[in-house]
């Protein structure tokens, strides 16, 4: 066989007489010298440049202590109105708030780091939920924020060291509330630092806890045995315990790749979506975790209930609006919400509240927890999201409500709860705390009472609760308004 190259039969002035076409190295080659100097240097150097990218992060995936860098500290400049008269005040509550945290870690630190919590009257501490150090987890993402940098590294390294397989002897783990502070807790701070050792805790906290999710519905035991690596088997568990660990677990699935986790507490939503219910989008606070029915309990926008319906639309909107479901699930609740659960005051217009409900979406209790101020953010954020504008007025309404809760006591501090009457002078009496729909006949209304809008019941203490103060928040920053 001839070696030569064979000719074509039409020949051309702009192609080769070769009739095989060039090889991809000539025609690189052919491009390459036909740049001139300057350009071929500053290619180069582009080239070099990314190879030596590529070659860094693949050193830091192999040799695990480079990966342990605390990430880029990541400063938001705060945006200043020079036309505002409250410019300048903003940045000293600001300042303020910061310095506040920074105190509060400092006594944290001084008497009771590693444990779960401070007790600041007797500068003691305890270890009430399990000894994992909860407080701190809690508070690294915080720290952050504020950007406390040196605060973040010292509980970053207490928490890369704790074994959350392990907690105080006898003690079995809540479930609920262990997604919501140690898992949500280093997730975030991970996402803030890219601290791996982060995200490798955060996983083995989830895989720690999924044992929760071995009943023959899915629905979640309320407590888990970590020590045994079992949960400990219960015949109900409440709402909010059961539907509000989806977006942790979800968000755990997206960064690891494992999707057990999400479809584990995915299973939950689908199970009360199709749940019966006394009336559309509506809840009793109990389910049966062999059945997965929703069996007793009042209806209630406040504790153990509140969340399930704050995560309905944040799911939506961490889905980035795909899965439907969530919003259909959401705005059901909420119109249903807004037709049977919501009132207001006899004596001042403005004032709406959301009371609670018996298990049969019948009878009708005119208290307002503080717990269920994280209302009006909700529907804040609902109205934006989903273009509902009534929501949004509904949302200023209620917390104008919160804001009085506070701006009505002697001390400006807001009650766990309040009370109102309905315009037959009848409502709930303020010495009976046990049954919630034994709705009386109340004596006239005192002028304290008619100036308030609302008269305190039996519980007037105060918890730190952030309901409030998150919803104004919220409503500022979708508003604009600094009313």
């Amino acid at each position: 066989m001839s070696l030569e190259p064979t000719l074509r039969s039409e020949l051309s002035d702009e192609r080769p007489l070769l009739s095989g076409e060039p090889s991809l190295k000539s025609r690189i080659k052919a491009k390459w010298y036909r740049l001139d100097r300057v350009s071929r240097v500053v290619f180069s150097l582009f080239a070099l440049t990314i190879g030596a990218v590529i070659v860094a992060r693949v050193m830091i995936e192999i040799f695990d202590p480079l990966d342990l860098w605390n990430g880029p500290r990541i400063t938001i400049p705060p945006r200043v109105d020079d036309g505002n008269d409250t410019a300048h005040t903003d940045k000293e509550r600001r300042a303020a708030v910061r310095s506040a945290m920074r105190h509060a870690w400092e006594g944290y630190h001084q008497h009771a780091f590693g444990h779960d919590e401070l007790l600041p009257v007797s500068n003691k501490s305890n270890d009430k939920w399990g000894g994992w150090g909860v407080t701190l987890i809690d508070a690294l993402d915080t720290l952050y924020i504020m950007e406390l940098y040196d605060e973040f590294d010292q509980g970053v390294t207490h928490a890369v060291n704790v074994d959350f397989a392990k907690a105080k002897k006898g003690y079995t783990t809540p479930f609920f509330e262990m997604i919501i502070r140690s898992l949500a807790g280093l997730l975030t701070a991970y996402e803030m630092s890219l601290d791996r050792r982060l995200l490798d805790k955060a996983e083995q906290v989830g895989n720690v806890l999924l044992p929760a999710f071995n009943t023959s519905t899915g629905i979640p035991y309320p407590r888990v045995d970590v020590n045994a690596g079992q949960a400990v088997p219960a015949n109900r568990v409440c709402l909010a315990e059961a539907g509000t660990v989806q977006l942790e677990y979800w968000k755990l699935s997206e960064l690891t790749g494992n999707s057990i986790y999400h479809n584990a507490a995915q299973r939950v939503v689908d199970i009360l979506d199709e749940t019966e219910k006394p009336y559309p989008g509506l809840y009793p606070i109990w389910i049966d975790i062999e059945s997965g029915n929703l069996t007793s309990g009042q209806i209630t926008f406040g504790g153990q209930g509140d969340s399930w319906y704050e995560y309905m639309l944040k799911q939506y909107i961490f889905s980035h609006k795909k899965v439907d479901q969530y919003r259909r699930m959401y705005v059901e609740s909420i119109d249903s919400m807004k037709e049977k659960m919501v009132k207001r005051s006899v004596f001042d217009p403005q004032m709406y509240y959301v009371g609670d409900l018996d298990s049969a979406a019948k009878r009708f209790s005119p208290k307002f927890q503080h717990l269920t101020c994280f209302v009006p953010g909700m529907l804040a954020l609902g109205s934006k999201v989903l273009d509902r504008p009534d929501d949004l007025e509904l949302a200023k309404n209620l917390t104008y409500t919160c804001f009085q809760m506070y701006n009505q006591t002697a001390t400006g501090l807001g009650p766990e709860y309040v009370l109102f009457r309905d315009n037959q002078d009848k409502g709930l009496s303020n010495t009976n705390h046990d049954d919630d729909f034994a709705v009386v006949s109340l004596d006239k209304a005192p002028d304290s009472e008619k100036a308030d809008g609302f008269y305190l019941g039996y519980d007037k203490s105060y918890v730190l609760r952030p309901e409030t103060v998150e919803s104004l928040m919220i409503l500022y920053r979708i508003t604009g308004d600094k009313v």
